[in-house]
């Protein structure tokens, strides 16, 4: 007899200190569908619940489809979306009573009085499925909590920043479900937060270099060991504001909890012990500027103003003619950044930085002014600083109308692939900056993005991406030298800048580390 799985997907990075609120309606942007229709609208695509359909089709299993939504980081959730959503997922698994359930859930969301989600939703199916598997894929930016994991039988995480893995530990977790289902496992968790708790900023989570990178390998030795089937390094996501927030380690194993816990409790000792590695210190927006104009005149580039030498510490890569990429980190939309913040532009022109191109600037009355104004028109606009005067005030400048497109194109990142919309879209140059700007909200992560707009990112000396890390899979191959750049913005990666009222305190490095575990 056919297996029946139920599959579904609830994912949502929450912001406590965004000023972007997250209504019915940015969910139905993002991807927002119930039943029947799941399996046509994310069947073959390049997510985790593509993932799980095309896995479905080959083991020959009965799908149940639940619910499959997203949308990007923001506040978090209403309590009456929220609670709508719970329900679509879960009245199909009562209903129906499958043989399993298979999610999708980021690990970082929140919703108006339900601060862990995840936790919540997983308490709520296994309540309905008991001794019958849930299994999870996640993310690994996620806050895991005790309660999440009492309450599910197999955890698979990304192992990638920038997350290029995501239909491999989708397929992962699929694989677990099956294995379980033939008898041939039997899954348990192990939960570990570090010996002192941790909220390590996300800027040097990237998986290539630095802490995540030790611990990943740490992490592969363990899954080479008899029993253990997979090893989640989950470096949090700090903007959440709640009890469970911060460093965690799951590890999944075959029947033997002792071993589980073993090793999530030395790998999260060992992060602690490096804890110093995850931080990381960017230039301020002015230093950043002024290391620009460094860097263009070296490479022969005539600028006024240039009396040092390059910083030696800058990120260099092996494309020395390439554009110098200067990463707006705290207003990264996909960690809950407005995508309109301005402190970094008005510095740019206030220092006559020309040839420099910037993504994404969210803004649809600036968009609408563009369309009514004309192709290569000249007007005046007033660009960026409207979601929040916290972030800096609007550019009020005087704008030529290079390119107005309707905003589609198809993404080609390992994060990112295929047809994407970013609105209604107006290029405005102004002062040697070319500004695309965009009617949706959305990050900069793959260089079609300019090119979509006509704008070749190769050619560019200067690119201004509004992102954290996920750029890096499409640009870094370009790119000569990249700048994470301290600016305002709600996705700082100070977090001493964020007025936290839950999290556990202590935590470092919001606190000092107790001396007897200083190593």
């Amino acid at each position: 007899m056919k297996k029946r799985i139920a599959i579904g997907m609830i994912s949502h990075e929450s912001n406590s200190f965004s000023p972007v609120p997250t209504p019915r309606s940015e969910w139905e942007k993002w991807g927002l569908t119930a039943g029947e229709e799941i399996l046509t609208v994310w069947k073959g695509s390049h997510t985790p619940v593509g993932a799980f359909l095309d896995f479905a089709d080959r083991a020959g299993w009965d799908v149940i489809p639940t619910l499959a939504a997203q949308t990007l980081p923001s506040k978090p959730t209403d309590a009456e979306h929220y609670h709508w959503m719970k329900k679509q997922l879960l009245e199909p698994i009562e209903r129906e009573q499958p043989d399993g359930v298979l999610l999708f859930m980021h690990g970082a969301m929140m919703a108006e009085g339900t601060d862990d989600v995840e936790g919540d939703i997983c308490c709520a199916v296994k309540g309905i499925i008991g001794d019958r598997p849930l299994i999870l894929a996640m993310d690994l930016h996620g806050n895991i909590t005790p309660e999440m994991c009492a309450h599910c039988d197999g955890v698979f995480a990304f192992d990638t920043n920038p997350h290029i893995d995501l239909i491999e530990r989708a397929t992962e977790a699929a694989q677990c479900m099956e294995q379980a289902l033939l008898g041939k496992i039997r899954p348990v968790i192990g939960h570990s937060y570090p010996p002192h708790r941790m909220l390590p900023p996300t800027i040097n989570m990237r998986t290539a270099e630095g802490p995540m990178a030790e611990l990943f390998t740490l992490a592969r030795e363990w899954e080479e060991k008899p029993g253990i089937l997979n090893v989640s390094i989950f470096g949090g996501f700090p903007y959440c504001d709640f009890a469970g927030a911060g460093f965690s380690v799951v590890t999944t194993a075959d029947r033997d909890q002792t071993l589980a816990d073993s090793c999530s409790t030395e790998i999260a000792a060992r992060a602690w012990e490096i804890r110093d590695q995850f931080l990381k210190e960017i230039p301020t927006y002015e230093e950043a500027v002024q290391q620009t104009l460094e860097l263009l005149k070296e490479r022969g580039q005539p600028e006024d103003q240039v009396p040092l030498q390059a910083n030696p510490d800058l990120q260099a890569n092996n494309h020395p003619s390439g554009p110098i990429i200067l990463a707006d980190v705290a207003d990264n939309p996909t960690g809950g950044g407005s995508a309109d913040t301005t402190v970094l532009l008005h510095e740019l022109l206030r220092r006559g930085v020309t040839g420099v191109a910037v993504a994404c600037i969210h803004d649809l009355e600036t968009v609408e002014r563009a369309f009514q104004s004309g192709l290569h028109n000249t007007a005046r606009f007033t660009i960026g600083g409207k979601t929040s005067p916290d972030y800096g005030a609007p550019l009020e400048v005087e704008g030529t109308v290079r390119a107005l497109t309707d905003g589609r194109f198809t993404a080609t990142s390992p994060v990112s692939r295929g047809e994407q919309n970013m609105g209604p879209t107006a290029v405005i140059e102004t002062g040697g900056l070319k500004l695309v700007i965009t009617t949706n909200r959305r990050a900069c992560i793959d260089t079609a993005v300019f090119a979509s707009v006509g704008i070749d990112p190769s050619t560019m000396p200067v690119l201004v991406v509004k992102s954290r890390g996920h750029f890096r899979a499409s640009f870094e191959p370009i790119a000569s030298h990249i700048l994470e750049v301290d600016a305002p913005g709600p996705a700082n990666p100070s977090l001493h800048h964020f007025p936290y009222r839950k999290i556990p305190r202590p935590i470092w490095p919001l606190d000092e580390a107790p001396e007897e575990s200083t190593p």
